[in-house]
């Protein structure tokens, strides 16, 4: 029978300290060099050693355990967003738990009461409610926390999200320039989803004084179609901003069964530029975010977190890119 490979035979074939090893195990990467990483990385996969979860928690007190709750699974851009937490996580020896909120709030709290039950060592959390007080659980339990995509007000644990507010103001000038008259902003409910309000008030704020129109269209509960027809036929050229990927194509559905052409009859553009807005006629202006590394800053800020390195509770925003096509 093979002998069990240890920590120890890491440290001796690696030339480091069991120390070193059990601090890169427990992904605490500071004051390491980039050769040590990569010598220890290189012993490990040579050596083939498996570290044994339950025997490290009952040593450390660490579950080694990741809870990420997500709003929508189905959603591009959770996919994206969970593709650059877990690439980062791969390279540690933590596990990732996702579990999806299907947009329901009472869902989402069941969802963090099992990651409570399952002692994460801290949650990435996409939250579905604007009020910190609704995650009290998690301060009472002192669970790190870092959210991604949105935030609740006041703060309580950083974020990471798009830079919303200042992308919103750039295309408010772009809308100047092309002579719109009115901007037709469709969307999920915004109230309480910072991200959907930043991007809204950034556009006020960039159109203030110009005499544009600028008109909230929610499409949840409504017949949004026969008002965002109407509101599009009552003005000389307008333009439809949506405020995130599902709306846009719903926009793009719109348009096609009500005959209208993009952009003669109305331009558009919105979030987010999910690789199918340039392959269709006309190509789609868009706004792309970076959801990747968005979970690559947050799971980079959450492990640092875990491993009793505090990060104040602010906003960390990732640039976003205009990407302007025929439709504008």
């Amino acid at each position: 029978m093979d002998k069990k490979v240890t920590i120890n035979d890491i440290a001796a074939q690696a030339g480091v300290s069991k120390t070193t090893i059990s601090r890169y195990l427990n992904g605490k990467f500071d004051n390491m060099s980039g050769n040590t990483k990569a010598r220890i990385e290189e012993t490990i996969d040579k050596l083939d050693y498996r570290p044994n979860r339950q025997a490290q928690a009952l040593k450390t007190h660490h579950s080694f355990l990741i809870g990420v709750s997500v709003a929508d699974i189905s959603n591009m851009y959770t996919s994206r967003l969970l593709k650059g937490i877990g690439e980062y996580f791969q390279k540690t020896h933590y596990q990732v738990l996702i579990m999806d909120a299907d947009n329901s709030v009472e869902r989402e709290l069941s969802n963090l009461e099992k990651m409570m039950i399952e002692q994460v060592d801290g949650i990435i959390l996409q939250p579905l409610v604007h009020q910190p007080e609704h995650y009290q659980l998690l301060v009472d339990e002192k669970t790190p926390v870092v959210q991604v995509d949105r935030y609740t007000e006041p703060f309580t644990w950083p974020a990471v999200v798009s830079d919303n507010f200042q992308k919103s103001v750039e295309l408010a000038k772009i809308f100047k320039t092309k002579s719109y008259d009115a901007i037709l902003v469709l969307a999920n409910h915004i109230n309480g989803v910072s991200s959907r309000m930043n991007r809204y008030n950034g556009l006020e704020a960039g159109l203030t004084g110009s005499g544009i129109t600028v008109k909230l269209i929610e499409i949840d509960g409504s017949d949004w179609q026969s008002l965002l027809h109407a509101e599009i036929k009552q003005h000389q050229h307008p333009a439809i901003f949506a405020l995130n990927g599902q709306v846009l194509w719903s926009a793009v559905r719109f348009a096609k069964t009500r005959s209208l052409n993009i952009p003669e009859d109305v331009g558009l553009i919105g979030y987010d530029d999910d690789q199918f807005a340039d392959m269709i006629t006309p190509a789609i202006a868009s706004v792309s975010q970076n959801p990747q590394e968005i979970g690559r800053v947050a799971a980079e800020q959450l492990l640092s977190s875990v491993n009793g390195q505090a990060t104040p509770p602010k906003n960390t925003r990732i640039p976003s890119e205009i990407q302007m096509r025929d439709s504008l």
